[in-house]
């Protein structure tokens, strides 16, 4: 026995190689599932913070009568920011005004009506809930927290964030005529992923389109349907400022008035995503048409 356990061979380099090559080709065609499952959980992750984006808009509108504003500078009853005029600008956006129906009433509090104190802290303050994990982690960019999401003002101040005088406070009764399940409300904003972590300081000068900080407008306009993320770093940075998007592989996620969450193709047609996008066009929205 002993003197057979001297002539015991091993592998040779050619079954080794074989073996090797064997198991990057189960690496090869496993991967590409493993990716979509992948896929799959931050998909349902970033659908799970529409839905609690939608309920808080649900209950700050419970709160006070309306849904909150896009943000900007026009005319408003409280001044949350720094100007010196009286009643000047609501400045911060609805990122800001839904933080006590998200738990985060500790960021909401580092501002108070008619004061700029905390203002830079603010814009450090990372909400998870607003970040879409196919796109990025939640962390600071460009120095400043972020936001995946944006609400819609439609085609012409005729969504649900609107910006100027009166216009900007959105009653769910009075000013959804089309019904709050053919409206939508928040949905994935498109971005220039090649400019996330260059420049622009809080307003993101070379990201257009990248909802940036607190104090800018989180909206999106429904002129065009939602397109895929820009990647490429030889398109101006400019390029898709103002529209819907995401880092999903064939649509967004969005958020309707009615607290419904739903996938909307890339491919939706610009007419049916124009209805979707205002509220009050009188048009009645197909489902299936997403």
């Amino acid at each position: 026995m002993l003197a057979l356990s001297r002539y015991r061979r091993g592998f040779t380099l050619i079954e080794l190689l074989v073996v090797i090559a064997i198991i990057a080709i189960l690496i090869g065609l496993l991967l590409p599932a493993v990716q979509k499952v992948r896929e799959a959980a931050a998909r349902m992750s970033c659908s799970n913070n529409l839905k609690q984006i939608g309920v808080a808009w649900h209950s700050y509108h419970d709160a006070n009568g309306r849904f909150p504003t896009a943000g900007d500078n026009g005319p408003d009853t409280v001044n949350y920011c720094c100007s010196a005029q009286p009643g000047f600008t609501d400045s911060l956006n609805w990122t800001f005004h839904i933080l006590p129906f998200i738990e985060q009433d500790n960021v909401y509090r580092l501002i108070t009506p008619g004061s700029g104190t905390n203002w830079g802290t603010l814009n450090t303050q990372i909400v998870k809930t607003y970040y879409c994990p196919s796109r990025r982690q939640a962390r600071l960019y460009q120095g400043v927290a972020k936001c995946d999401y944006a609400a819609s003002h439609g085609t012409n101040e005729n969504g649900v964030a609107r910006r100027f005088n009166l216009g900007r406070k959105v009653n769910m009764t009075a000013d959804i005529p089309d019904g709050t399940s053919n409206t939508l409300m928040v949905g994935e904003s498109r971005i220039h992923k090649a400019f996330m972590e260059g420049g622009g300081g809080c307003c993101g000068d070379n990201e257009s389109a990248y909802n940036s900080g607190w104090a800018d407008d989180v909206v999106r306009n429904g002129n065009a349907p939602p397109t895929p993320d820009i990647t490429d770093p030889n398109i101006a940075s400019g390029t898709p400022d103002g529209y819907f998007g995401g880092s999903h592989p064939l649509g967004m996620n969005a958020v309707l008035a009615d607290g419904s969450v739903r996938y909307i193709r890339f491919s939706i047609s610009p007419t049916t995503f124009q209805y979707l996008t205002r509220c009050e066009d009188g048009q009645v929205i197909n489902p299936d048409n997403f």
